[in-house]
């Protein structure tokens, strides 16, 4: 995966980077085949000094975009709530894609065919040698 890490207005270290670059290449369990991540970091929104920083972490990869951002009062709270995020959508996204391909049935029971819709009169059942008991 190529994972990009960029920064505005923010001072991000190197350690952070590369805690960034471990969080999202971890995120490949939860769906495999994203071809291309980015996390952007840049401060947050005015007037909140609670969210001081902004992370946003894009996710894309087969024909999907899986975008998840989250604010913190420093860079590495932020990354941590933005990748949660990122592994929620993720997850769901496979669900979707996995019930695609598996499709449930009503009552839990399988779709029976046109001709064997429970017509009795094709049974050959031989009851003559059965006695009770």
């Amino acid at each position: 995966m190529d994972i990009v890490v960029n920064a505005r207005r923010v001072e991000v270290s190197d350690d952070l980077r590369a805690s960034a670059t471990r969080k999202i290449e971890r995120l490949n369990r939860f769906l495999a085949g994203m071809e291309r991540a980015e996390v952007s970091f840049s401060d947050g929104r005015p007037g909140h000094l609670a969210a001081s920083v902004t992370c946003e972490v894009v996710l894309e990869g087969h024909g999907h975009v899986v975008r998840a951002s989250a604010a913190g009062a420093k860079p590495a709270a932020a990354l941590e709530a933005a990748v949660d995020k990122a592994e929620h959508r993720l997850t769901r996204l496979k669900e979707k894609l996995v019930g695609r391909s598996r499709p449930r049935h009503r009552d839990g029971q399988r779709p029976t065919g046109g001709d064997e819709g429970g017509d009795d009169e094709d049974l050959d059942i031989d009851l003559e040698g059965i006695t009770e008991l």
